[in-house]
């Protein structure tokens, strides 16, 4: 393990390596197939859901060990509880909100194969 772990981003409790290079998270709405544009060109939307969280923790690099618990905490669950951060007025980042998340994309690659090397790894992960 040469990656620090941090409790601002967990999975199912379990606490995640910092990630080296970011932590995009983002709070989107979801709109309706109706949303769009009229004939005036006005816009209407029609909000299903607002503030649904999507996050992107990207390892620039990760030994062997680091990168097997990442995609162990994954392993065989199609839905998790993904805790991570959220801005308040405190100088310091230390609120978070939990919700219930799948990983929609994940990936790494091997960099040198004898020392296990990972880089560039990605986990896309997107509220329920």
């Amino acid at each position: 393990m040469i990656l620090q772990r941090t409790n601002l981003l967990q999975i199912d409790g379990q606490p995640l390596p910092v990630p080296t290079e970011t932590a995009d998270i983002q709070y989107t709405d979801v709109e309706s197939d109706d949303s769009g544009a009229d004939e005036m060109g006005v816009y209407h939307r029609e909000v299903l859901r607002s503030g649904v969280l999507s996050c992107t923790l990207t390892y620039g690099y990760l030994d062997n060990e680091d990168c097997a618990y990442l995609l162990g905490l994954l392993q065989g669950k199609t839905t998790f509880a993904f805790t991570c951060p959220v801005a308040s007025t405190a100088a310091d980042v230390t609120q978070t909100t939990t919700r219930t998340c799948y990983c929609a994309n994940r990936g790494a690659a091997l960099q040198r194969l004898k020392s296990g090397v990972w880089r560039d790894m990605t986990l896309k992960i997107q509220e329920c």
